[in-house]
């Protein structure tokens, strides 16, 4: 299971109805899930959070044993020598974006764990079958290679390898659309099951009237949102084109917050809270959470990924022009395009961005899924063709 050479008294794997599998810190009975990765730093950071809750509701289980085996030093021209020489000295490393990062890292780190006493020069050969080896998932496999090959093209340009063994090697090429986009009926499904007033319909509304992606998703907070009007740069794309989403507060979105406060005393500012009344701490533990709460809705295929592509669709089926995607999703504007039009895009993104939520609104409002008054709520549909800027309210 592990990554690390450890032992974890009180760790449980089980398998889901759906026959994945997972993690659970567990003491007679209860059990706390886990939902980093693992084997990671992370993780072992989680059970020790969660054995800490365990304890405190239940004071005679002993503080659990955690052993790690100390390692020796890595030797000079060694594998797991350069890798965390690239961690150190790597300028293109240091200034990939957190995502990038973490990814990168878990990557190397297990190849270290694997492979760090051999020698430092894999060959081109081993490198493409441990390609093949992850070709069931081609993004996996890319994202490995793309890695391998980050480390050799750093080692070479400082002269410390006189090749880079995975450079004449290229990404699988995939002929698909990607995650399986979600269906109007889908989206039903789910919100049946984790209705409104629930953490899992608020998400659900925040990716749909947002287009965050997962890891944007767990860190959107109050600090994003002022006078009615949500900005937010995107953390895979917003630091190196500059990509903002700006619109306004959807009135769906406003609607699940309104109905899904804060815990009283929690003082964060993210919007979307884990089972433990604390922000996600990275955007895969939100996803496995939306998981969980997918396979509880009957669509275990269904991902935070595919929301996103949902609501462009749902958008576009709807008459949403390109230019109302590029706002609603930050989409950067091609290079090529007119300055003129750079212009003009910028000053309307938040008409909009804001106009193409409204497509995506009044689908869900035809399907059922949202209702544009709620009993106990002063909430009610904006008439068509009126601003959105701030949240219309009934008379009492």
């Amino acid at each position: 299971m592990s990554d690390m050479d450890i032992t974890l008294d009180y760790l449980s794997e089980e398998k889901s109805r759906h026959g994945k599998t997972r993690y659970y810190a567990r003491w007679k009975g209860k059990r706390v899930r886990l939902v980093e990765r693992p084997g990671s730093p992370e993780f072992l950071e989680e059970y020790r959070t969660a054995m800490r809750k365990l304890r405190a509701a239940m004071p005679t289980i002993p503080a659990p044993e955690v052993e790690e085996k100390g390692e020796a030093p890595f030797a000079a021209k060694t594998l797991g020598w350069l890798i965390e020489r690239y961690f150190t000295e790597s300028p293109d490393y240091k200034v990939l974006n957190p995502i990038g990062k973490t990814r990168r890292r878990r990557i190397l780190e297990d190849l270290k764990a694997a492979h760090g006493r051999r020698g430092m020069m894999m060959s081109t050969e081993s490198i493409s079958a441990g390609v093949a080896k992850r070709s069931t998932s081609h993004g996996a496999a890319n994202d490995w290679l793309k890695s391998v090959k980050a480390l050799y093209s750093w080692a070479f340009k400082v002269r410390i390898t006189t090749a880079n063994p995975a450079d004449p090697l290229r990404k699988i090429k995939v002929a698909t659309d990607g995650f399986h986009i979600w269906s109007l009926e889908e989206i039903a499904a789910f919100a049946k099951k984790h209705p409104l007033g629930s953490r899992a319909y608020l998400a659900l509304m925040l990716m749909l009237f947002t287009g965050l992606r997962r890891s944007d998703a767990a860190s959107f907070g109050r600090q994003h949102i002022r006078d009615g009007v949500v900005r937010f740069r995107p953390g895979k794309t917003g630091a190196k084109t500059g990509a903002e989403l700006v619109t306004a507060l959807a009135w769906p979105l406003k609607q699940a917050m309104d109905a899904c406060p804060a815990p009283d005393g929690n003082s964060s500012m993210a919007f979307l809270l884990s089972g433990w009344d604390r922000p996600f701490s990275t955007g895969a533990a939100f996803g496995n959470w939306f998981g969980d709460r997918c396979d509880e809705a009957g669509i275990p295929h269904c991902t935070p990924h595919g929301l996103r592509k949902a609501a462009a669709s749902i958008a576009a089926e709807g008459g949403a022009s390109d230019l109302m995607l590029d706002a609603m999703f930050a989409w950067s504007e091609s290079g090529s395009a007119n300055q003129s039009r750079t212009y003009t895009r910028n000053a309307s993104k938040l008409k909009l961005a804001s106009e193409g939520f409204e497509l995506v609104a009044a689908s869900l409002v035809a399907i059922g899924v949202i209702k544009p008054e709620q009993i106990g709520s002063t909430i009610v549909a904006p008439e068509p063709g009126v601003s959105h800027g701030a949240t219309k309210t009934a008379s009492k």
